[in-house]
């Protein structure tokens, strides 16, 4: 397989016997577990990758300290933990999936997220015809091609889809084919509901994928927001991928998502987020960005966001500041 050395994040409180449907997928891949409870419960999956690191709240306490409640528990964003792993074992490409997610049938799967992130994307034109590297078709002028460096390939799913507890609710019974493909850049300056269940970043650009704070901390208190992480993760780091010139990627490699959420509960959980979803993205908006590198934009962006003047956004405020110090080289 490439070269490239590609760890592979997987969040989890249950039994990975998923892993089984996806064969040899890994066989060359770093695995990272991040198990949701205090100490290990969950037998290590050592023959599915070339090697595996198995994490719990355990490892992240005893890393991070007093300050290991900025990684959230209870919540699928722990995975956080994950990709600082991965920043520090010096990986090329970190890839994220649930435990619910299963392989679609000649997928190639890890090669085309490799793929999708040796890719460039135009600038100021839309592409037409996106599915392939150099699909450039008649009128596309030369000098707008191949510009923008991409570092973050979004992955998308078929069975049950990623929807929102309310559209949920209304296309209960939505499915999308196996045999459903395709491949788009996402434009400059437009954000998209980055979701964490098929994900694949280039683990430079690790530093922008902390997932804010949902669910609970470590002293097991609510922390009043949930199934927002990765949506809001998505938001900032898609600001700072816009300022310094680099690109995303969506739509293929899918994946099976097997599991359906309850759409009942998840009402619950979303009703407080929605609601500040709707202006969070805007006040992102309004920033203006001048740092030139990942870190910096990411401290610049956590300075000058106006969040929501609440006791959560101060809390995830210092959150954010205390994660980009965790990638001090």
């Amino acid at each position: 397989m490439n070269a490239k050395k590609i760890a592979v994040i997987i969040p989890t409180i249950r039994n990975l016997d998923f892993l089984k449907a996806w064969g040899n997928e890994f066989k060359d891949c770093i695995g990272i577990i991040v198990e949701d409870h205090k100490n290990k419960e969950i037998e290590t999956p050592n023959k599915f990758f070339k090697k595996v690191y198995h994490y719990t709240w355990k490892d992240i306490d005893e890393e991070l300290g007093k300050n290991s409640w900025i990684i959230s528990r209870k919540n699928a964003g722990i995975r956080s933990y994950g990709f600082l792993k991965a920043y520090q074992l010096k990986t090329d490409i970190t890839i994220t999936i649930d435990d619910d997610c299963y392989p679609i049938k000649n997928s190639d799967f890890i090669k085309k997220h490799i793929d999708n992130l040796s890719l460039f994307a135009p600038q100021d034109w839309f592409l037409t015809y996106p599915n392939k590297k150099y699909m450039y078709t008649r009128g596309i002028p030369y000098s707008i091609r191949d510009k923008y460096e991409v570092v973050i390939s979004h992955g998308l799913w078929t069975n049950v889809l990623d929807f929102d507890a309310p559209t949920q609710l209304v296309n209960f019974n939505l499915t999308i084919p196996d045999s459903f493909d395709f491949l788009e850049f996402i434009p400059k300056d437009y954000f998209f509901p980055m979701c964490s269940m098929n994900l694949a970043f280039k683990t430079k650009i690790a530093p922008l994928m902390y997932f804010p704070l949902m669910g609970y901390d470590p002293k097991g208190n609510h922390w009043g927001y949930d199934r927002f992480d990765d949506i809001w993760a998505g938001i900032f780091a898609k600001k700072i991928i816009d300022h310094l010139g680099y690109a995303v990627v969506n739509g293929s490699p899918f994946v099976e998502h097997k599991k359906a959420s309850d759409p009942f509960k998840n009402l619950q959980k979303e009703a407080k987020g929605i609601e500040i979803n709707e202006s969070l993205y805007k006040a992102v908006q309004k920033v203006r960005l001048h740092a030139k590198d990942i870190k910096s934009c990411y401290s610049e962006l956590t300075e000058k966001v106006q969040f929501p003047k609440e006791e959560y956004f101060e809390k995830l405020k210092n959150a954010m500041k205390i994660w980009i110090k965790l990638f001090s080289d």
